[in-house]
Parts: structure tokens; C-alpha cells; sequence
């Protein structure tokens, strides 16, 4: 039977938790927060305590599983169109996708990356670049440019112009 309630406690560790359904006010035992993927792929996401949950229970609501989190009329959706599939943290960050545009927006004071990136099309950085490692393109890495920058020498600069740099960049 479908029943809906209110999470009183979570366990992360075995992503279970208990509900507290509204009709007769009765605490469930532990249930299985049900997920995507749960064998080789491996999905996790976790309701908050006071989140409201649908529920599929059995016939004395001994045992059941928890379908998902629901919107209710205090608890409302911030994206308002299906052409979005969006995930929106209490601290403000966020991850949205916009099939509409075929746009992918991360909002992370932080992201971290592992492995090789590919990346085809403009690059746009308000920001400046940053690396804790040289940067190399086609044709050389920024260190053998200053390398060869502070290392070159002119002859002539008593006033008139100078010559080239002995080396090039």
C-alpha cells in the first residue's frame, strides 16, 4: 500500500531510514531508500530528517521501501520546466542540465576532476588561468619560454635601438 510520511532518522551507512506516516502518526522500522543503481553502477542520494516521502508499504506496514522524496505546497520544485533536470544544495551550489540549449551549468566553488580532459570548441575565462604544473600547447610549455625570455641578450642599447634577441621564442 502506497503511504506517505514524514523521515525521522537516517542511516547513511546502510541507506535505510525511518518514517513517521501521517494517517496514524506510527514510527515504520528501518526502510531501504530506494536508488538508481545499486550493483556496478552505483547511485546514492539519502532524504533529510523532516523530508516527506512516498512510500510503498505491505499490507501492516511491517516492511516496505521508501520510492522518494515529493514536493509539497511548502516544499517547492525551483526549476518549473521539464526541458531542465537540475540538483540544488542547501548551500547554494548547484547542477543543471538544459536540454533546451544543450547547456550544462555547474555552480562548485570547488571542482575536481580526475583523469584526461577533452575539449573541443571556445574556451571562455573571466577569471584568469591557474596551475600548480607548467602549461604546454603545440609548440612549447610556458617554463622553455622563460627559459629562453630570461636568459636572451641584446647588444647595441647604448641609446639607439636594440638587436634581436639572440634567441628566439
Amino acid at each position: 500500500m502506497l503511504r506517505f510520511g514524514t523521515v525521522t532518522s537516517i542511516n547513511p551507512k546502510t541507506a535505510r531510514a525511518r518514517v513517521q506516516f501521517a494517517q496514524d502518526k506510527m514510527t515504520s522500522y528501518w526502510l531501504a531508500v530506494l536508488q538508481n543503481k545499486t550493483f556496478k553502477d552505483k547511485f546514492y542520494s539519502m532524504p533529510a530528517i523532516g523530508e516527506q516521502v512516498a512510500c510503498l508499504m505491505d499490507e501492516n506496514s511491517e516492511d516496505g521501501v521508501i520510492l522518494g522524496a515529493i514536493y509539497t505546497v511548502e516544499d517547492v520544485p525551483i526549476i518549473e520546466t521539464e526541458k531542465q533536470v537540475s540538483a540544488n544544495f542547501e548551500d547554494g551550489t548547484f547542477a543543471n542540465v538544459d536540454k533546451e540549449t544543450q547547456t550544462l551549468t555547474l555552480s562548485f566553488p570547488n571542482i575536481h576532476l580526475i583523469g584526461n580532459i577533452t575539449h573541443e570548441g571556445t574556451l571562455s575565462n573571466s577569471a584568469g588561468i591557474t596551475s600548480s604544473a607548467d602549461i604546454t600547447d603545440k609548440k612549447s610549455s610556458m617554463q622553455a619560454m622563460r627559459n629562453i625570455y630570461n636568459s636572451h641578450k641584446h647588444t647595441g642599447n647604448q641609446g639607439s635601438p636594440t638587436s634581436a634577441p639572440d634567441k628566439g621564442m
